[in-house]
């Protein structure tokens, strides 16, 4: 499957730095949703259904919390819970927080802006914690839904903090994870839970045969992931690759000299723990010869680029989605700008106006003991012709204002109706956007995109424009006078 003229959109490999793929000599790959994705919703709803089991057994919670049913899409990746508040912030690049959630009531301007007074967030604050992976995404939907349960039935979440809440979910989400809960079930029905990519084998096939060291490094214990390389893999998974680490404590791994515990040392070796000078001692292959490939913002990419010089490429399992929404908005896009463009001439021309309808005021004022009849009733008629072109401008914006707000509200929707595009916000990178811009050297939405390219592909980082390089007369869109009736 090489890379043909037109590979699908969907399945391209996009460059925020260049990348030589004959530069490399091994290449690992996280497990959970990089050699393994998992089916959406039914891994979400699981997980959300089992935490609530877990805080009505253990926390007491009240029991009709287990009615609760699951609702897809209210949550992305790079939101921030704001544990004191209640809150779930989206946030763009400079962390300035531009939506607001409590529960589901989402807060206006004017409310967002008085209570983060329009600063930056302080992400080391203990206050504050993001949403890194789509393992985090049930347990956001948690968090807003049982805020607007008890703000609704109780006085005790509407104290001073709702730490208490966050804590308990945290525990609940975590526990099932750690206790075997999830896994056991996901063992059991393994083809509901987990997506088996049949092109998987092909793509590390695609690596191996031109000489590639190939490796795993996982947070995931020895058993499950065992399990599901063998689901994925079959019996002989152990043949695709060079070393296995399990019980990894990823982004310890990359920061900590954490000791290792050997499982095997055959052809495969197997351990638990380790570091990655470790690692890189057994492999033989140092620095930017590797590149790593994993899905976790933070524990695969920020990591292991500011402790190492491995190369990085992130799995973004909803780029494809993105990508696929990017197309049907492609229009209404074109309009937005084009109507800004709009509002930003009206407003200049209002500016003007208002400008010279406040001169001819003082003038008048300040003028009229030595001005004539005539002069006054000239200066009179300039106001009043002022005034009305005043009126018809700011119909015009309203109505400029109107549209504007109606489209980004459309193309919101068709990304997701509570935040938006998932690498934007409004017309700036959010959060994850820039993380993602920052730290992953490649990043595409599913590992077997890389049939597509050759082993040796050279992946060029684009040409980078800056705001005066977007203007519409170089983006080959016409600004035209909308909404002038």
């Amino acid at each position: 499957m090489e890379k043909e003229a037109k590979t699908p959109i969907e399945k391209r490999i996009f460059t925020n730095r260049n990348l030589k793929l004959r530069n490399i000599n091994a290449i690992g790959f996280d497990l959970d949703y990089t050699l393994a994705g998992y089916r959406s919703p039914d891994i979400e709803i699981l997980t959300f259904e089992k935490s609530l089991e877990k805080l009505v057994k253990e926390k007491h919670f009240p029991k009709d919390i287990l009615k609760f049913e699951y609702m897809e899409n209210f949550a992305i990746r790079g939101l921030i819970f704001d544990i004191k508040y209640g809150n779930i912030l989206k946030t763009n690049k400079f962390r300035y927080v531009k939506r607001v959630y409590h529960g589901f009531q989402k807060y206006s301007k004017k409310e967002r802006r008085n209570l983060y007074s329009n600063r930056k967030l302080d992400l080391s604050s203990e206050n504050y914690r993001a949403v890194d992976t789509l393992f985090e995404i049930p347990e956001t939907y948690l968090f807003a839904k049982l805020i607007d349960f008890f703000d609704k039935s109780s006085a005790k979440s509407q104290s001073s903090s709702y730490k208490w809440l966050y804590d308990d979910i945290r525990w609940a989400v975590d526990m099932v994870h750690r206790d075997g809960t999830l896994k056991n079930i996901i063992r059991k029905h393994p083809e509901k839970y987990i997506s088996k990519n049949e092109l998987l084998p092909l793509a590390l096939n695609h690596f191996a045969k031109s000489g590639r060291k190939l490796f795993i490094v996982t947070n995931s214990g020895y058993e499950y992931t065992t399990f599901v390389l063998e689901y994925l893999l079959g019996k002989n998974f152990r043949d695709y690759f060079e070393i296995i680490i399990y019980s990894s404590k990823k982004p310890e791994f990359f920061t900590k000299n954490y000791d290792y515990r050997v499982i095997s040392d055959g052809r495969c070796f197997e351990a638990e723990g380790g570091n990655v000078r470790f690692l890189e001692n057994k492999l033989g292959v140092y620095g930017d010869s590797v590149l790593y490939v994993g899905d976790h913002i933070f524990g695969d990419m920020v990591k292991t680029k500011q402790s190492s010089t491995w190369r990085t490429m992130m799995i973004i399992p909803e780029l494809e989605h993105e990508l696929k929404t990017k197309v049907t908005v492609k229009n209404d896009l074109k309009k937005l700008i084009t109507l800004f463009e709009l509002k930003n001439r009206t407003n200049r021309k209002l500016d003007m106006i208002i400008e010279e309808l406040n001169r001819l005021i003082k003038e008048k004022e300040e003028e009229f003991e030595n001005l004539n009849p005539e002069s006054v009733k000239e200066i009179d008629t300039r106001i009043s012709k002022l005034i009305e072109n005043e009126n018809s401008l700011n119909s015009k914006l309203t109505r400029v204002l109107t549209e504007i707000k109606d489209i980004e509200e459309k193309i919101d929707r068709a990304y997701n109706p509570y935040f938006g595009e998932l690498f934007k916000e409004q017309n700036e990178l959010s959060l994850f956007g820039d993380q993602v811009l920052d730290f992953a050297c490649t990043y595409t939405s599913d590992l077997t995109n890389i049939l597509y390219y050759s082993p040796t592909e050279y992946f060029h980082t684009p040409i980078q424009l800056m705001p005066h390089d977007k203007e519409p007369e170089f983006l080959d869109i016409e600004v035209g006078e909308i909404g002038e009736n």
